[in-house]
């Protein structure tokens, strides 16, 4: 494997994270003490949104139903990256699907994680490689704020936006100098180094933030075999926003990051390489990305403004999957001139071209692709009344493998009384399949054999209808119900064995029968006290799967509960955040299948005969389950700040009830162990504490 891993880059990273404190403090001098009003509000519906569409409005304002994650929201969780930062949300689920390498996608109201369009700053620069592992790499230190908007957002942002769209803003430059570093360390050999710094003069802004993190494996059962890969990530981006003028700026922003993580076999990297047995459960992967992205916006006149984007990602891979060597590069690029044109008082129009270019290269050519894809899209706003809005719009793309797509779409929104808003919504949403990587992120050393069928685009018909009640500081509270058609599903199955050829073969192809998920979710969030911000949510999942096209469990009910304490005047803040999980159809998303027998180790596993206990089946349905996350923060003296934290405080594993390793049956025939059984935590409890200052 190639020495991704430079002590180069490491010292570059050690080195941007010194200079942090350094930049914010030689600044801070100059400017002053910055106002504690800066900070970012936990939930406001005065806050400003972008993504549901792409033009500046308020929370309470846009017709588009948007969820805002804030940076306070962040950090009373204790995040340290972008999935960290997602959990305990309602109608969010971090999906791990794999026990050794953790890969994992993120869902939408039930819908599977392929079909949720991640975007930074409003680009997108993740699909296949990076989608399978490169959410994690994001730090928390590196997000502002993220907005989620729900159901089919083609028409604005293309393939990819069945489920809906994760917008992450990264930060900006602070009027005032502003700097920060955190320093963790925790179980299971857990390290974390955070910094970030902003600064501006007159017409420039610059921020800086970088991250190094590092986490041991896990072997929960004491079987030999990891359930939670270890890792170790570093992480560094830059923005630079030019304001020359008022009706006219530019930014550039660029980020790169590595990360080398390995589960299965316990030890070293190295000694689950060399030893042949380890190495036969063993899964190691090396990645790196280069983000780069330019924004410029121009407001010509006060009815006109045009913005033009340009993104380019390169994501690089060198792997060990159980002994089979997987190199991958990926480059993606985008670019995109939208207008927006104010066309009479009461009507906005949106309009422009968009190029999206993907390639993945392979030396095992799974599914090698290169896709160009240019399109036009075109969506228009009407405030008929000062109490009723519609949006409508539509698209077309032209995929050089699927072929042509037209994506419309249309919005109402109706405020009857002050304090309510009801949006409903419908339209199509489509995805190009890029990888069979993507979903079936191993390679098959044992000797399967890819069939890739898929070629069709996936195409989805959705609607939604939602009813906010503003109540102020006493509630905010929002009812919402979905319905998401997907035709042409990707799914997967596995056949017996080629004739002539010894191995097995796994077929990738578009299901004839659709995938439906109706989803009705609750949330409500509150500050009836200065010290006491209490929220919920509640969502209820009913899937229609013929094909198979989940590929793995999901709950059919998700409660979720948050209580923040903050106590400004003594600079105190306690955090309990929960997750109550309902049983899971595991059959339907796993199949038959049995587990190991008592007392097997990780030499066992490779002998099908001695691991395969057919008197111990996996469970049908998984057991209701919780987690429970506790976090307090205290002020010691001027910004610096002490924390200390549990998550899943009840011990709950997973692996105390049966392991993930599993031994699937099909058509009668046992196949080779998998590792993609998933229903709960891979991790226990975890206790952390740290110390931060901010200046």
């Amino acid at each position: 494997m190639s020495g991704l891993f430079s002590g180069g880059c490491r010292r570059g990273c050690v080195l941007a994270l010194s200079l942090l404190l350094v930049m914010g403090l030689g600044e801070r001098v100059i400017a002053g003490e910055m106002d504690s009003g800066e900070q970012e509000r936990v939930y406001d519906l005065e806050d400003t949104v972008v993504t549901g569409t792409r033009t500046a409005r308020r929370l309470s304002e846009t017709p588009v139903l948007t969820e805002v994650v804030s940076m306070d929201r962040i950090e009373s969780k204790g995040g340290t990256s972008l999935l960290d930062a997602l959990a305990f949300e309602p109608g969010i689920r971090i999906d791990t699907q794999c026990s050794i390498c953790n890969t994992a996608q993120v869902k939408l109201s039930g819908l599977p994680g392929r079909y949720t369009l991640l975007l930074i700053d409003g680009l997108p620069v993740f699909s296949s490689l990076g989608q399978t592992y490169g959410l994690a790499n994001i730090p928390a230190a590196d997000i502002e704020r993220i907005e989620v908007v729900k159901g089919a957002a083609s028409v604005l942002y293309g393939t990819d936006a069945i489920g809906g769209v994760i917008n992450v803003i990264t930060r900006r430059p602070t009027d005032k100098p502003r700097a920060g570093m955190r320093f963790e360390a925790g179980d299971f050999g857990f390290l974390n180094l955070m910094g970030h710094a902003s600064m501006r003069r007159d017409q420039f802004g610059v921020s800086v933030v970088g991250n190094l993190t590092n986490h041991d494996k896990i072997d929960r059962d004491g079987d030999g075999v990891s359930e939670f890969s270890g890792y170790d990530r570093a992480y560094v981006s830059s923005a630079i926003h030019w304001d020359p003028r008022d009706d006219f700026n530019v930014m550039l922003r660029g980020s790169f990051g590595q990360e080398r993580r390995q589960g299965g076999g316990m030890g070293s990297l190295l000694t689950a390489i060399d030893d042949d047995d380890k190495r036969e459960i063993s899964e190691t992967v090396l990645s790196r990305r280069v983000d780069s992205a330019l924004k410029a916006n121009w407001t010509p006149s006060p009815r006109l403004r045009l913005e033009s984007t340009l993104g380019v990602t390169h994501h690089y891979q060198d792997s060990d999957y159980a002994g089979e060597i997987y190199v991958a590069r990926q480059l993606m690029l985008f670019a995109q001139q939208a207008v927006f044109v104010d066309l009479a008082p009461r009507y906005h129009l949106l309009g422009g071209l968009s190029y999206r270019l993907e390639r993945l290269s392979e030396n095992i050519a799974l599914s090698e692709y290169s896709y160009h894809m240019p399109g036009i899209f075109a969506q228009g706003e009407w405030h008929i009344t000062d109490r009723v809005e519609w949006v409508h719009g539509a698209r077309f793309d032209w995929h050089n493998e699927f072929g042509a797509v037209i994506t419309p779409q249309t919005a109402f929104k109706f405020v009857p009384f002050d304090n309510l808003t009801i949006r409903a919504s419908g339209g199509m949403g489509f995805r190009a399949p890029t990888a069979f990587f993507e979903n079936f992120h191993g390679v098959r050393p044992e000797g399967y054999s890819l069939v890739y069928d898929a070629c069709k685009a996936e195409r989805s018909v959705s609607s939604g209808l939602s009813i906010t009640y503003d109540g102020g500081r006493h509630i905010v509270a929002t009812l919402s119900g979905s319905f998401n058609h997907v035709m042409n599903p990707i799914s997967l199955e596995t056949s017996e064995s080629v004739e002539g050829e010894g191995v097995d073969q796994v077929r990738y192809f578009n299901a004839d029968e659709a995938l439906s998920v109706v989803s009705v979710e609750l949330q409500a969030q509150s500050r009836p006290l200065s010290w006491l911000r209490p929220s919920l949510g509640y969502g209820f999942y009913h899937y229609d799967d013929p094909g198979g096209a989940l590929l793995s469990a999901a709950p059919t009910h998700q409660i979720t509960l948050g209580l923040d304490f903050p106590v400004d005047s003594i600079g105190f803040m306690a955090s309990i955040n929960a997750e109550l999980n309902a049983p899971m159809d595991l059959r339907h998303a796993y199949g038959m299948g049995y587990g190991a027998r008592p007392g097997t180790t990780l030499a066992g596993y490779l002998d099908e005969e001695s691991a395969w206990d057919e008197n111990r089946p996996k469970r049908s349905r998984s057991p209701w389950y919780g987690i429970l996350n506790v976090r307090v923060e205290q002020r010691i003296w001027g910004g610096l700040s002490v924390f200390a934290g549990v998550e899943n405080l009840l011990d709950y594993h997973q692996a105390d009830k049966e392991s993930p390793i599993f031994f699937p049956m099909e058509d009668g025939m046992l196949e080779p162990a998998d590792v993609i059984y998933i229903w709960g935590p891979m991790r226990g409890r975890f206790i952390y504490g740290g110390l931060k200052l901010e200046i």
